[in-house]
């Protein structure tokens, strides 16, 4: 199973850098200490990627918020490292500055704001 993961993560953030070429001047990109974030604001994809150094990750959420959007993710179960996850956002027509992603994971939290 883990070997099935690997790839099919690596093709989605694949799929996300030739939807991004598209539109590049809409893509915004923000990092934490643990984390890279991009959102391609035209189309509502957005990419949460692990760059701590940790080798497990355990109870991960997220909170995406602005001023009309929440909306809430999570990992199922426990991840090994590298983990990423994709996703788009539920109604991109909504979608105004500011726009922020909290993390949570092991007992510790990041955010990323795009202003």
């Amino acid at each position: 199973m883990k070997l099935f993961k690997l790839p099919m993560i690596l093709c989605t953030i694949v799929l996300v850098f030739i939807v991004s070429a598209c539109g590049a001047d809409n893509r915004l990109h923000g990092k934490s200490d643990n984390w890279d974030v991009s959102l391609q604001r035209s189309t509502g994809i957005y990419t949460i990627t692990y760059i701590g150094d940790e080798k497990r990750i355990k109870e991960f959420v997220f909170d995406l918020t602005g001023n009309n959007i929440d909306q809430q993710g999570k990992a199922l179960e426990e991840q090994g490292v590298p983990f990423s996850m994709s996703g788009t956002v539920t109604e991109t027509e909504k979608m105004k500055d500011p726009i922020t992603f909290k993390m949570s994971w092991n007992n510790q939290s990041e955010t990323v704001t795009f202003e």
